[in-house]
């Protein structure tokens, strides 16, 4: 295996790839990356659904939009007027078009 490229990222050389023994060998590597990562991503999936996402819900549309990092209420574009604020709500701990 040569050195790996800038990035971090491995490519196969042609000498990775020069007779059958050497082309199962790389092959062999991609695909136990391939698998590992595969793996990692089910089982984040998966602790995703068994926790309920407490722990960092997936979005769910504009019900929760953020803007620089601040919760913004949705807001039908068709019925926002010329001139209309944004304000925040205490209460709710978001912003919205009024």
């Amino acid at each position: 295996m040569d050195k790996l490229a800038p990035g971090g990222r491995w490519y196969p050389t042609e000498r990775d790839l020069g007779n059958p023994r050497d082309l199962r060998q790389t092959l062999k590597q991609v695909l136990d990356q391939h698998y590992a990562l595969l793996d990692h991503v089910n089982s984040l999936e998966a602790s995703q659904t068994t926790n309920g996402g407490a722990s960092s819900p997936a979005a769910q549309g504009p019900s929760n939009t953020m803007l620089l990092g601040l919760r913004v209420a949705p807001v039908d574009v068709q019925t926002l007027a010329d001139g209309a604020a944004l304000k925040f709500s205490k209460k709710n701990g978001n912003f919205f078009f009024g």
